[in-house]
């Protein structure tokens, strides 16, 4: 059986990246962030080995939509134009584990 996916990452500041689960099957460690070297304080697997929807579009695969606080731009020296730098600030997502109501209260 093979797996393919990544694991999505955010720091305390708010900075969020990937990485290929092929990179992150040799490591043992907490990420650090490639923009301010912060240790990752939240994890999520996206299994994309079945594909990421199912046949009536219902999102599989695990994917956590990051969700945009401040987007930082910069502007290019060469071409004057405004560019989003990869260091733009995200909220940190809250694992949110759902209980069967048969297990509420145990």
């Amino acid at each position: 059986m093979s797996y393919e996916g990544y694991s999505q990452f955010w720091c305390k500041n708010g900075h969020y990246w990937t990485i290929d689960c092929n990179e992150l099957f040799y490591k043992d460690v907490k990420e650090r962030c490639p923009i301010c070297s912060e240790h990752e304080v939240f994890q999520n697997m996206v299994n994309v080995t079945n594909g990421s929807f199912d046949d009536d579009g219902t999102r599989i695969d695990g994917f956590i939509d990051p969700i945009l606080k401040k987007e930082n731009k910069l502007v290019c020296k060469s071409c004057k134009k405004e560019k989003t730098c990869g260091c733009s600030i995200y909220k940190i997502p809250k694992r949110c584990v759902k209980q069967r109501k048969s297990e509420v209260g145990k």
